[in-house]
């Protein structure tokens, strides 16, 4: 029997700005690195020691159901530091909306419990990939990231293509806003499926995966392993 790792906490964060239309920053992992090389992702990262804050620290409530004020503090700064590092962008820890809550399937070795967040682009800021871990950055539209993505000019995991097909029925920076504030955030770990043709993981609300309540069941619930890399989203 295979032993099942434990998922480390991790943040991400969507960084939207405002235009016609809004866009969300994209940054390309490098091809070297254990998890994910070559995907283009949200910036973010596992949450580390120093994250968690001090004994006895003023903290605000968290906005995750799930979390006390103190592992919300935690996320919440592994998420500006992430940011910080890998896109130059500061943003404040009080800015962070939640968003989504993803969990690594239990058969992979490399697990995360990531915690999604929104933030907006503060004024006068120019991002920057670090140019070390991530080796590209994209400013991307919903529209323009899934048409990229069909004709197979970049790679996108399952949550972030998720997230992208979300954001692309709403019209604003405003809107997105909103549509967080008022949306409940569930614990998603995709089904895992595997045998000797076919790698696939699957959503809640496929057939194959019984539907979570307050959970928004996107059009694409199952995404097909290709060529090793490439998660190909498909309809059930």
């Amino acid at each position: 029997m295979t032993q099942i790792v434990d998922a480390r906490p991790a943040a991400t964060v969507v960084v939207l700005r405002a235009g016609d239309p809004f866009e969300f920053l994209l940054l390309r992992r490098n091809d070297k690195v254990a998890f994910m090389a070559g995907a283009y992702v949200f910036p973010g990262g596992r949450v580390d020691a120093a994250d968690h804050p001090a004994e006895g620290s003023l903290l605000t409530p968290p906005t995750f159901a799930d979390l006390s004020a103190a592992q919300e503090a935690a996320y919440r700064r592994a998420a500006v530091r992430e940011v910080q590092e890998e896109a130059n962008v500061t943003i404040a820890a009080a800015d962070l909306a939640p968003l989504a809550h993803w969990v690594t399937p239990e058969i992979e070795i490399r697990r995360y419990d990531t915690r999604f967040f929104l933030a907006r682009l503060p004024d006068g800021q120019q991002p920057r990939h670090d140019d070390g871990e991530m080796t590209a950055m994209a400013w991307l539209s919903p529209k323009a990231a899934i048409e990229k993505f069909e004709r197979r000019e970049l790679l996108l995991p399952p949550p972030t293509w998720t997230t992208i097909r979300q954001l692309e029925k709403l019209g604003s920076v405003d809107e997105v806003f909103a549509w967080a504030r008022h949306r409940t955030v569930v614990r998603v770990m995709p089904g895992f499926i595997k045998t000797d043709t076919l790698t696939m993981l699957t959503l809640p609300g496929d057939p194959l995966f019984p539907a979570i309540p307050g959970w928004e069941v996107p059009e694409e619930t199952r995404f097909v392993l290709e060529e090793g890399a490439r998660w190909q989203p498909l309809k059930p």
